[in-house]
């Protein structure tokens, strides 16, 4: 028979106001004796008091869960994960967690619900976020509640109700010359230079507004970029327009920063220009599809079509890797239209007029009789930016077929 105190370990009872007995329940954790309560009812004591145990068994017993208002503040998870995180991209990680601090401010987790996550993307989305910002907000707080429910504070991710905003990889939107002029005239004569920079320069929109004038450097033609996506230091190239630009922002004389806010020792809040200026001026002009990421699509996408090289593209953009510079690579067709022709003229002659005209003064003829031009090859050292040439002697008149490798 199993004994009476057994059954009521940890429970106390006490009388109400009204007289009426509720429940208690005591337990001893971390080295400190806490209660916890009221129960109306024993049985719902003792069940809260073997699911206790239960979570102090296997290490996932919070007693802020239960006390002083339950569940711990999100405010407190966000500067814990952002504390310890070892993300690449560190700049924006700490500006998502004060992002979502600001909006849950005073929450506890079992007040973020699925409906209060949906009213966030909403408001985002309606601030003229692109859905894919979006989705890097919306994932850094899923993150932080999947580490919540695998410590045991909550018991279910409130985003598993949440349908996420569909990023479709489509065709990549940039600038034509004619939107380009429009844009930059809606912007007006502060901040039209403001958007030509970042054509210009590819620069990312946390980049351009986070410049400070100890990282320009006009004599040398370069920016560079402490903090980056990449997660270190990055340098920017810049064309004389650019240097140019920037020669004639004033702000040197007051701020640190290259775009400072109203108060030079603050640098500009990018979101309010960009929703309250750039996005206004995108909407008045019905111009569908277009963030500011777009002008650095739109740099890119001009290299493209100058007929840079995948490697010089993916430098300039600062990208360790080809990979995503292939979506400009329809923008680029010349040197794809000489590939596909050699399929065309494989294995057959190519019939060319012998020239023989000695009054040309880059070509004269060999002691065989035939003729030779010069050419510049390029090696794989252009992709790095280091031009290695060589030159090389062509006979006119010889027959050409496909390369080795293809």
């Amino acid at each position: 028979m199993a004994r009476a105190g057994r059954k009521d370990r940890g429970l106390l009872s006490k009388p109400d106001s009204t007289g009426k007995p509720v429940w208690f329940v005591r337990l001893y954790h971390e080295g400190r004796d806490r209660r916890f309560g009221s129960f109306p009812t024993k049985t719902k004591a003792r069940e809260f008091y073997e699911k206790a145990k239960l979570e102090q068994k296997d290490g996932r017993f919070f007693p802020e869960r239960y006390q002083h208002g339950g569940y711990a503040l999100i405010e407190e998870l966000i500067t814990a994960h952002v504390d310890v995180s070892t993300v690449k991209n560190q700049s924006a990680e700490k500006h998502y967690g004060k992002w979502w601090k600001a909006k849950l401010k005073g929450k506890r987790l079992n007040a973020i619900t699925p409906a209060l996550l949906e009213e966030a993307q909403r408001d985002m989305l309606a601030k003229k976020l692109a859905p894919q910002t979006t989705l890097h907000y919306l994932k850094f707080l899923r993150h932080i509640l999947n580490k919540a429910v695998r410590d045991g504070q909550i018991s279910k991710n409130p985003f598993a109700q949440v349908t996420l905003p569909k990023v479709v990889n489509g065709k990549t939107r940039f600038l034509s010359p004619k939107e380009e002029v429009a844009l930059l005239k809606e912007l007006g004569p502060v901040h039209g230079p403001w958007a030509r920079l970042a054509i210009l320069t590819g620069l990312r929109l946390s980049e351009q507004f986070g410049l400070k004038w100890a990282d320009v450097d006009l004599e040398r033609g370069v920016l560079t970029l402490p903090h980056t996506k990449a997660g270190h230091v990055q340098y920017v190239h810049l064309n004389e327009e650019a240097k140019a630009i920037l020669r004639g922002f004033d702000s040197w004389q007051r701020s640190k920063w290259v775009f400072p806010s109203e108060n030079p020792a603050t640098q500009l809040d990018q979101r309010n220009f960009y929703t309250r200026i750039f996005a206004t001026a995108v909407d008045d002009l019905n111009l569908d599809g277009v963030t500011w990421h777009t002008l650095r699509h739109t740099f890119a996408s001009r290299l493209a079509m100058s007929g840079q090289a995948e490697g010089t593209i993916a430098a300039l953009l600062r990208h360790s890797t080809t990979g995503l510079v292939r979506r400009y690579a329809h923008l680029s067709p010349t040197h794809l239209k000489t590939a596909v022709e050699t399929v065309a003229s494989f294995g057959k002659a190519v019939s060319v007029r012998p020239k023989t005209d000695p009054s040309n003064d880059e070509k004269a003829p060999n002691s065989n009789g035939t003729v030779t031009k010069t050419v510049t090859s390029f090696s794989d050292g252009e992709k790095s930016g280091e031009l290695e040439a060589a030159e090389v002697g062509v006979v006119e008149g010889e027959t050409f077929g496909a390369g080795d490798g293809i």
